[in-house]
């Protein structure tokens, strides 16, 4: 193999990683086996995308190294391949939000519209954690909690919010989170905690960005 062959297989191989990720249905599923894994039905349940087109999107990203799959009896669970391409996902959106100026816009103009502008950073939410003033509410479905949720979160999922409103001091700043910097389930809650006269923000991002900084910390 001389060195052009060299290189346009090695660039070949690269691009065949990066097409798959540009799609958005493909990104969104990323960032559902990000909370922990999923059948086809549960991605299909997360994203509203048909089963078929979902198990589409899902071989392209196993034949590109992007997630794996496990078999249990007639179902077939898919995960993300590791914690290195997670975080790498999570250079790309950083990246994105700061360069691309309508991706800011955007972002931005949805916090606003949501009384979340305010929004809590991980490092800040790291001196926050233990201070009993604060409250630390996830947002997500149970299911994604279980899986994993950041030290000393307690499970609120969006729907039973509304319900569970008396049990919740005015006295507390309340943090809520969910599944990342474009997960809208912390915004509702912020807006909804807010109108009724609670001291609310989001998190910035969310547990897997939690993740990920945990395990660099080590």
């Amino acid at each position: 193999m001389n060195g052009r062959e060299f290189k346009d297989a090695m660039y070949d191989g690269l691009a065949k990683l990066l097409k798959a990720l540009s799609n958005p249905y493909r990104l969104e599923i990323i960032e559902m086996l990000s909370q922990g894994e999923k059948s086809v039905e549960g991605v299909v349940n997360s994203t509203n995308l048909t089963v078929a087109n979902a198990s589409q999107h899902l071989q392209v990203l196993k034949n590109n190294y992007i997630v794996k799959s496990r078999k249990e009896g007639h179902y077939v669970y898919y995960s993300l391949i590791n914690d290195e391409f997670l975080s790498l996902y999570q250079h790309i959106i950083k990246y994105a939000v700061s360069e691309i100026a309508e991706l800011e816009k955007t972002l931005n103009q949805q916090r606003k519209d949501n009384k979340s502008l305010n929004a809590v950073s991980l490092d800040k939410l790291n001196s926050m954690i233990h201070d009993e003033s604060v409250l630390l509410l996830d947002v997500r479905p149970s299911i994604e909690y279980e899986f994993g949720h950041i030290m000393g979160a307690i499970s609120m999922p969006i729907s039973e919010l509304m319900s569970k409103l008396k049990g919740f001091s005015k006295d507390k700043e309340i943090i809520a989170y969910c599944r990342g910097p474009f997960c809208v389930l912390a915004d509702d809650a912020v807006r909804l905690l807010s109108e009724k006269g609670y001291k609310v923000r989001r998190l910035d991002e969310g547990y897997p960005e939690w993740k990920v900084k945990q395990s660099e910390s080590i």
